[in-house]
């Protein structure tokens, strides 16, 4: 994967980039504000299934300041879990599934005012 890389205008500049994980920052809205990408990976085994798998996180985080300088972290996460015995199809058409319904603003509003 690129060092940097760029979404919403916003370019993320690797920090650190270790066996299982990365992570990028933005401080172009100040030291104090940054803007911060972390990929993580791991091996794991399903509970249900038994079958092992590997699991991939992407979390994005904006920091912001409140009325009293304090800071306030938002975040959103991304999970893939998938199994060792998935093939590029399954991963492909689950993909498109999810950016469809990440994609569907309300969607994303349904879920932030606790649908369940």
């Amino acid at each position: 994967m690129n060092a940097d890389l760029t979404f919403n205008s916003i370019v993320f500049k690797k920090s650190f980039d270790e066996k299982d994980g990365s992570e990028r920052r933005s401080t172009a809205r100040g030291i104090n504000t940054p803007d911060i990408m972390t990929i993580r990976s791991q091996d794991m085994v399903d509970s249900a299934t038994k079958s092992p798998g590997r699991r991939y996180t992407l979390s994005t985080d904006r920091v912001t300041l409140d009325s009293e300088s304090k800071p306030v972290m938002n975040r959103i996460y991304t999970v893939i879990q998938l199994d060792s015995r998935a093939v590029s199809g399954d991963l492909t058409a689950l993909l498109a599934t999810h950016r469809a319904a990440v994609a569907d603003a309300d969607l994303l509003g349904a879920i932030v005012n606790n649908e369940k």
